[in-house]
């Protein structure tokens, strides 16, 4: 869409202040169980949304047509909006920064690779799934390539831009013996096809299958655990809205009222950084046009800050952090985190489990969000993993209860792992916990 003949329009239709967000999205997904391809997907978008101000209030209007021809009639839809609010609330058409940190140059292949090709690679993995045991059942691979782009400007002065590009690759097995059958699954965000190990990613999926069979429960008791990192970014990845100022502001977070506060102990420092190189998705501003930068929420268990938009900032008469998004594009602004790195320690994997010597790893947690309460902390979760037995991984253990507070685990957490690993926008070590409740048999 034309910004400029969008402007000279709408100013002079009475329009104060006018905005385009503009996000591009295509997206590409093929599904194959055993050898068979039972999916193949590809979309893309361009959706438009527009926000002026009229009549001292702030409306918003959207499109997927972005020709001159549409312009007249979007400007009337959104004075027509506009004219029926009549909140008081502050809004915010952001004139934009002085500086916004530019990603490093970046190739991916991607493009480079037919379709075929893609398939190749899936029915790789799920060859070696089968080589790998003679308890196979079945096996599903998935890829998917995703591309996203972000453009905002607007009459204040504001004209930024933002694009991301990665593939996903997935792999699920499911394994039967003497009547019983156990699963497991991986993902991988990669930048390049070239990047992946299939052999050893199809290895692992299936050695922790196959290391599930004879899993039982335990007693209830009181137990040492070491949370596996990828349980470490499930949990601090649903109770991540702890720390967003306007969760805060509705009485929704235990942390309110607790700034500059010892919250957590004084190994734990968590920052939200969209610059983090793990992450597939780099932010150089959010959806109001506000520069992105880490933000170190918690220092040695002190809480420094939480998470704004430019309407909680305004409320706690504060900066913005760069936390403004958008859960899409038709929705209105919230907070959120880009990434949330909890900052590791210096014990590998298996050192943590040395140090605990008899207790209880966990690496499968199911139903978090129903178990879980973001204004007490509370959770009680069903859980699975493995004995640790004289500091190794041991018998597998199944159908056990989790249960304790969020606030209680960061603070009594004994040692941090080196080991990051990152999942659905947190990035995070192993942690070995004094004590938590388990509830098995």
């Amino acid at each position: 869409m034309n910004f400029e003949l969008l402007k000279e329009r709408a100013l002079a239709a009475g329009i104060k202040e006018i905005e385009l967000y503009e996000s591009i999205s295509h997206s590409l997904s093929i599904s194959l169980f055993d050898n068979a391809v039972d999916q193949r997907e590809e979309s893309s978008t361009d959706v438009f949304a527009i926000r002026g101000v009229y009549n001292n209030q702030i409306a918003t209007v959207y499109s997927e047509n972005g020709n001159e021809d549409n312009i007249d009639s979007l400007i009337e839809r959104l004075k027509g909006a506009a004219a029926v609010i009549t909140k008081d609330d502050p809004f915010f058409i952001y004139g934009g920064d002085s500086e916004y940190k530019e990603r490093k140059a970046e190739s991916h292949d991607f493009k480079n690779h037919s379709t075929q090709e893609k398939i190749d690679l899936m029915q790789a993995m799920v060859n070696r799934m089968r080589e790998k045991t003679d308890c196979f059942f079945h096996a599903q691979a998935e890829y998917s390539e995703a591309y996203s782009e972000v453009r905002i400007t607007n009459s204040n002065g504001l004209n930024v831009h933002n694009s991301n590009e990665y593939a996903t690759i997935v792999g699920a097995v499911v394994c039967q013996k003497n009547g019983e059958m156990k699963d497991s699954f991986d993902y991988k965000f990669i930048k390049n096809l070239s990047d992946l190990n299939v052999n050893e990613f199809s290895d692992k999926i299936v050695e922790t299958a196959m290391s599930k069979f004879g899993a039982d429960t335990i007693p209830s008791n009181s137990y040492k655990v070491v949370l596996q990192n990828d349980v470490v970014c499930s949990l601090i990845g649903v109770y991540k809205s702890i720390f967003f100022a306007n969760a805060v502001k509705k009485k929704r977070s235990f942390l309110e009222g607790k700034l500059g506060e010892q919250v957590f102990g004084k190994n734990v420092t968590l920052t939200d950084d969209p610059f983090c190189e793990a992450s597939p998705v780099y932010q150089s501003f959010d959806d109001e046009g506000v520069a992105a930068r880490a933000t170190e929420i918690v220092t040695d268990g002190k809480l420094n800050t939480y998470l704004h938009n430019l309407s909680t900032a305004a409320y706690y008469n504060t900066k913005s952090t760069g936390n403004g998004y958008k859960p899409s594009v038709k929705s209105g602004v919230s907070v959120d985190s880009t990434t949330l790195c909890l900052k590791a320690g210096s014990r590998s994997f298996d050192e943590l489990l040395a140090d605990v010597n008899n207790g209880v790893l966990i690496t499968s947690i199911t139903g978090l969000h129903a178990g879980v309460n973001q204004i007490s902390g509370d959770f009680n979760v069903q859980c699975s993993g493995y004995l640790i037995e004289n500091g190794k991984k041991g018998k597998a253990v199944t159908l056990i209860i989790l249960s304790g507070k969020f606030q209680e685990v960061f603070n009594n957490i004994k040692e941090l792992g080196s080991d990051l690993y990152y999942s659905n926008g947190v990035y995070a070590p192993s942690l070995y916990i004094e004590s938590m409740n388990i509830s098995g048999k």
